[in-house]
């Protein structure tokens, strides 16, 4: 008689950990910023939410972890070291860990890497908010318990590509309204946890204020709406080229405005998170990291860089980063993938970068909409532009590249390398 295959379990557990500077700072996410020094006050403090999964197959415990930091992103030059932390304090696989960063332009810089128009970190704050990041986790595995998983698609119009509104006579350029829950129910029927996948820019403000802008709104009012100390986390999808819009246009103001942006956003969050889920039975977890090889256009050349480098502003910063760079520069940008499987109809992919939407659309495609897609995943490099956008021009194909300090603009073959590899990697 064959041995029945025991069902698999998921538990969970989360926490949420305050990540706000608690001494002023720089703010990162825009250049008009660079100027104005510290920021001048806090209006929405910034949290990580944890989410630790646990399986085991009987003989062996498999952990990984989701974090989703009120952040631009993770410093590519930070992840590694902080990876190696996690792994030795906690047990978790390096691979297995999933540092994401909602994408808010009104938080500290956590990179050393780009010029300092994207904002210059503290290396101080940074220090503390790994050490906090690592006790959020360890209190996360404390409290881990049986679970079930649910799943449901709604939608929110707030999403709007700007590349497509900044053409003349302006265009409806490709965006991404699905807005995607997932539900974590304990055994007593109680909501333990949700996770909101979306695509859309946090950019409503620019003023001089620690921000968790739209989503950080959202994410609380969906909390205390729920109740019984769920942790709503949200997962910034593929919005590399889309901001929040009205009307064919985009949506910038004070903090008013994102509270406005931020209610309406968690009444779409709220009436999908009420509609009928499916239930999806959890496999053994499973993880995997590739790294995708993308080519860059020509290189820069010693001669070109020492002239520019005498120029003002951006240019003229990034010319002396390239000069100091010149043995080392690659002509090409090595893309991680970093794929976490809860189930066979439910995934995510990370990726180290900002990826323009269409990335994110053909992955549902190829996926069946069972993979969400992630950008500002365990690090960050710059844009992935497509093909065309790089024909046509603009801030995410070419002008981006001096505020991150690329090497160079992304050669065309950028986008048939990346949806190759994305085929082979999804089946």
């Amino acid at each position: 008689m064959a041995s029945k295959v025991p069902k698999t379990i998921m538990r969970l557990g989360v926490s949420k950990i305050d990540i706000t500077p608690v001494t002023p700072v720089p703010l990162a996410g825009f250049a008009v910023r660079s100027e104005l020094g510290a920021f001048e006050g806090v209006s929405h403090p910034l949290f990580a939410r944890i989410f630790v999964f646990v399986t085991n197959d009987g003989s062996n415990e498999s952990k990984a972890v989701l974090i989703s930091a009120d952040l631009l992103w993770w410093g590519s030059d930070r992840v590694p070291g902080l990876k190696q932390q996690i792994h030795a304090r906690c047990g978790i696989a390096e691979d297995a860990i999933l540092l994401h960063g909602t994408h808010t332009h009104s938080g500290p810089q956590t990179s050393g890497l780009f010029t300092s128009y994207l904002g210059v970190m503290d290396e101080s704050y940074v220090n503390a908010l790994e050490s906090r990041l690592i006790e959020g986790i360890e209190a996360a595995m404390f409290q881990v318990e049986p679970v079930r998983m649910e799943k449901v698609t709604g939608v929110s119009p707030l999403g709007i590509n700007r590349r497509g509104v900044a053409k003349s006579p302006p265009e409806t350029g490709p965006v991404d309204h699905d807005l995607r829950v997932v539900r974590f129910v304990t055994e007593d029927g109680c909501t333990k946890g949700l996770l909101v996948h979306y695509a859309c820019h946090p950019v409503i403000t620019r003023d001089n204020f620690v921000s968790s802008e739209y989503p950080g709104v959202a994410m609380e009012i969906v909390e205390q709406s729920v109740g019984g100390g769920v942790i709503a986390a949200f997962l910034q999808g593929t919005c590399g080229d889309i901001n929040p819009g009205d009307d064919n246009q985009v949506i910038r103001g004070n903090n008013e405005v994102v509270l406005k942006i931020g209610k309406e956003f968690a009444n779409y969050v709220m009436e999908t998170q009420e509609k009928p889920h499916w239930h999806v039975a959890p496999c053994l977890l499973q993880w995997s990291k590739s790294v995708i090889e993308l080519p860059l256009a020509k290189l820069p050349e010693r001669e070109r860089l020492m002239k520019s480098a005498l120029l003002p502003g951006v240019i003229g910063e990034w010319s002396s980063l390239m000069l100091s760079r010149l043995d080392s520069l690659s002509p090409r940008i090595p893309l991680e993938l970093t794929v976490l499987k809860l189930a066979d109809n439910l995934s995510f992919i990370g990726m180290n970068a900002e990826v323009v939407v269409e990335y994110g659309l053909f992955i549902k495609q190829i996926s069946e909409g069972n993979m969400l897609a992630m950008g500002y995943t365990n690090g960050m490099f710059g844009y992935i532009p497509t093909a065309q956008q790089l024909d046509e021009g603009g801030y995410e194909s070419h002008e981006s590249t001096f505020y991150f300090a690329m090497a160079a603009s992304f050669d065309r073959a950028v986008e048939s390398t990346l949806k190759e590899a994305l085929r082979k990697l999804l089946g």
